[in-house]
């Protein structure tokens, strides 16, 4: 037998979409009656330090790895600026993906964050691949990303970009749902001294960076940051309190106009509160203990990369970056070394062609101490990827129609061979038009946990006894093929509008099968079959010189079909059907500015998280030139919400966002 959960219409929106509309027609009256009184010939500083024009010029490198314009990328691609995020009044990297559509981000505690593209939101995600300089921050363990880990000052950050849909035929395996590049400042752009601070009711941030030069060609920058963040709430009392200190440096050298080479470094350690299940004994009824803990977390990296040209149409990059993780829970104590060298280089080949092509290897080391309640075997194990790629860029009609083909081939220790071929074509039939298309084909590798664990999970409300799961050697790569198409709109100098659709087709989705009812057992399977339906839309107006408007929307539908005794019925339980948000940017007189950002989620799946209306404001003044000033007031309409479920794999206690307000001041020298 066999159970499927069907299409929500996408018309059946209900009271969320009245409430939005109410809070919409609000917020604008606010931010009308605002700027009621600013006079029309008034002077300011640009708006966002980009126009709208500009801002679709901006030069991306996540989308074909090599340097184009935002408008003339074949992929629904977003990107954060700097001041995306300095005007968000956001404290944590998260936080600043909510403004991207179509990622699903919720926060479980202080130190839990589930963030996903297109769908399987939860907090072990494992379908999106996460860059910082070029960096893999990928976790082998759970195939996923420990965003709890993932931090630098955010002042620092140059942009962040942000690709919806498949990846893989460039970026390898796990890049199946998106690709999220972080990128920071060459150092060329950070002398001299900053210092920030953050005080509040829910955390504290203090961050210093010096930066400097050492002749015209070699530029630094060394920093350091703390932070430090309260509970949440939680009827019971919360314990998720969580503290994380990190330092580094970076250097940029070129010691000639046709090379750069980039080094930089970083070390982290911290602890964050818990409260977790554990069994504390081996045999069925098992034993569990509740309790409260503090994690600790630590680690670091090493990342070197020498890029050479040799003209506009040809060019190399050869990247080493080495990591090291470390975390100790009750669950389990893992450490994890990664080790990784990436090669890739462009060429033009005859006229109308431009070819790109790499090569990567990465081995992993990992040393996991077991508990009664997770065990991974063995325990100690060395394993290894090794990928090339090929793309060809076929220009058809200049400046109108391109065509894109290429593939990723990759062999890996769990399931062999794996290849990933991807088609993408741009075409602009006007000046400031351009559709594009992509079908493609990604895979997800399976992890050391799927490949061979014992995890005993207490009664929850999808397994109300005690159950042991195993892992399956056997375990099979998740597939997806993906159909997109998109359309952008920057012919007017005031508007621009982006919209994408997408059709994505999975198999062999990770699900549970039930091999013993006594003692309760369990195994991880591939036999969930999911297809998702989804559209995306982004615009930017530029109401006057001094305001300016930034709306997204997000619409998914997740259709699940598998055995009835599988997970079937918590795959994608996490993922609301509709989200957006509304970003109202305004700048007054005498440097004064003031922010709005309205966002709206839907109600989940899961028990007991319901949709929510929330609103952040942020008055910001720039009294000197290099002094920055800014009052945050955060999910300002409820004195708390839940966003995320617990994961079943890994119960802790649930937590609620809070109100919070804080200030902020940046002084740079």
């Amino acid at each position: 037998m066999r159970f499927s959960k069907e299409y929500q219409p996408l018309y059946q929106i209900g009271p969320l979409a009245l409430r939005l509309g109410l809070f919409i027609l609000v917020f604008l009256g606010i931010a009308a009656v605002a700027v009621g009184e600013v006079p029309d010939n008034f002077s300011h500083s640009d708006l966002t330090e980009l126009t709208l024009e500009e801002l679709m010029s901006v030069e991306v490198t996540s989308v074909s790895k090599k340097k184009q314009k935002l408008s003339e990328s074949a992929a629904a691609i977003f990107v954060l600026t700097q001041e995306d995020i300095r005007r968000s009044g956001v404290t944590s990297i998260p936080e600043a993906l909510r403004m991207v559509p179509g990622i699903q981000v919720s926060r479980g505690s202080k130190n839990q964050w589930n963030i996903s593209a297109r769908g399987f939101n939860e907090r072990f995600t494992n379908k999106l691949l996460v860059l910082i300089d070029g960096r893999t921050v990928y976790n082998p363990l759970f195939a996923g990303v420990t965003w709890e880990t993932q931090d630098t000052i955010l002042e620092d950050i140059e942009r962040i970009e942000v690709i919806r849909g498949p990846g893989g035929a460039l970026w390898g395996v796990n890049a199946v749902n998106g690709v999220i590049n972080i990128i920071t400042k060459d150092a060329q752009d950070t002398e001299g001294l900053m210092i920030s601070g953050v005080g509040g009711e829910e955390e504290g941030i203090v961050s210093i960076r010096q930066g400097g030069s050492h002749g015209s060609d070699l530029h630094y920058r060394l920093f350091t940051k703390y932070f430090n963040r309260d509970t949440s709430f939680n009827a019971m009392g919360a314990h998720d309190d969580t503290r994380m200190f990190r330092s580094g440096f970076r250097t940029d050298w070129e010691p000639a106009t046709q090379d750069h080479v980039m080094v930089q470094g970083e070390l982290y350690t911290g602890d964050g509160g818990q409260q977790s299940n554990v069994a504390t004994t081996p045999t069925f009824p098992y034993g569990f203990t509740t309790g409260n803990e503090d994690l600790e977390m630590s680690g670091g990296h090493f990342l070197t990369r020498w890029e050479h040209r040799w003209g506009s149409e040809s060019d190399m990059a050869l990247q080493f970056f080495y990591d090291r993780y470390e975390r100790t829970e009750n669950t389990i104590k893992a450490t994890i070394d990664t080790f990784d060298v990436d090669f890739q280089h462009r060429f033009e080949f005859f006229r109308n062609q431009e070819i790109l092509w790499g090569l990567e290897y990465r081995y992993w080391m990992d040393d996991l101490n077991n508990t009664q309640g997770t065990s991974v075997f063995p325990d100690s194990k060395s394993f290894d990827l090794l990928s090339g790629f090929l793309q060809d860029q076929i220009t058809l009609i200049p400046d109108t129609f391109i065509l894109t083909i290429g593939t990723k081939l990759s062999d890996n220790d769990f399931t062999g061979f794996e290849h990933q071929p991807n088609g993408r074509f741009l075409w602009k039939p006007a000046e400031g038009h351009s559709v594009w298309g992509a079908i493609s084909r990604a895979v997800r590798v399976p992890s050391r946990l799927e490949d061979n664990s014992q995890l005993t999970f207490a009664p929850n409300a999808t397994t109300p006894v005690p159950t042991r799961f195993l892992g399956n050697k056997k375990f099979k790569s998740e597939e997806l093929l993906a159909f997109e198409i998109g359309y952008r709109l920057n012919t007017f100098e005031r508007f621009t509008f982006d919209m994408t659709g997408f059709y994505n087709q999975y198999d062999h989705v990770r699900g549970t099968r039930v091999i013993s009812l006594l003692p309760p057992t369990g195994t991880l399977e591939n036999n969930l079959k999911v297809d998702t339906i989804g559209a995306e839309f982004a615009t930017n107006v530029q109401l006057q010189e001094w305001w300016q408007i930034r709306g997204a929307y997000s619409y998914i539908n997740m259709s699940v079909d598998g055995p009835i005794n599988s997970s079937l019925n918590t795959t994608g339980r996490a993922t609301p059907h509709h989200q957006g948000s509304l970003r109202s940017l305004i700048t007054l007189p005498y440097q004064v500015e003031f922010d709005s950002w309205l966002r709206v989620v839907d109600k989940l799946s899961a028990p007991n998280i319901a949709s929510y209306v929330e609103l952040d404001l942020r008055l910001g003044w720039k009294p000197l030139p290099n002094l920055d000033l800014s009052l945050v007031g955060q999910n300002l309409l409820d004195n708390h919400h839940p966003e995320a479920a617990p994961s079943l794999f890994l119960t802790t206690q649930p937590t609620e966002v809070q109100r919070s307000v804080y200030g902020k001041i940046t002084w740079q020298y």
